[in-house]
């Protein structure tokens, strides 16, 4: 079977190519906050997003990595692995059918104008009703494990166990994918 490929090589070329066509180049990290905050603004005041005005700001946390030199992280919310709605004790993002969201985007600051994304987590979850609970879309930094399996770049469609090659997008349009993509519908289109 040496003329065929393994899943493994298979997946390395995916991930290349996707690796290849997704821009992950931005001017700098305050530039592309500014970016993210002016969407959470706009989707709020179309209604999308039911967060309140005064609560996006303090949502959206810029902080230096520690130890990292210039590695910059920015923070939309609070990880939450457990999933629980509270926001009491996670920070979200909440849409006006109930979906609710957080994302942290890693950074590397290579000069004053250049800044390339190096990882991210979005990850959205859906009311008690719908199926698949959550989506996750990761870019796992560079040498983690799952660059070896060629899934550095991935989707997680309701299980954390099951991990997709993600389609390339950035981390803009991710977010618009979660303010104005994976509506929740009364009726759902099986039935």
């Amino acid at each position: 079977m040496k003329d065929k490929l393994t899943w493994e090589q298979i997946a390395e070329t995916i991930q290349e190519r996707t690796l290849k066509t997704t821009n992950l180049n931005v001017k700098n990290t305050k530039v592309l906050r500014a970016e993210i905050l002016k969407c959470l603004t706009q989707a709020h005041d179309e209604g999308i997003l039911v967060t309140k005005l005064h609560e996006i700001h303090p949502l959206l946390k810029l902080k230096k990595s520690e130890n990292k030199g210039q590695v910059w992280e920015i923070l939309g919310g609070d990880k939450n692995f457990k999933r629980i709605k509270d926001q009491e004790k996670f920070g979200y993002f909440e849409r006006n059918d109930q979906a609710w969201f957080d994302f942290a985007i890693t950074i590397y600051q290579k000069s004053k104008d250049l800044a390339e994304i190096i990882g991210f987590d979005f990850e959205i979850r859906f009311p008690n009703d719908h199926s698949p609970k959550f989506i996750r879309f990761d870019l796992n930094l560079p040498s983690h494990n799952n660059e070896i399996k060629g899934l550095r770049f991935h989707l997680h469609p309701g299980n954390d166990d099951i991990m997709l090659h993600s389609p390339p997008m950035s981390p803009l349009e991710i977010l618009h994918l979660f303010l104005y993509g994976f509506k929740t519908s009364r009726k759902p289109r099986s039935s």
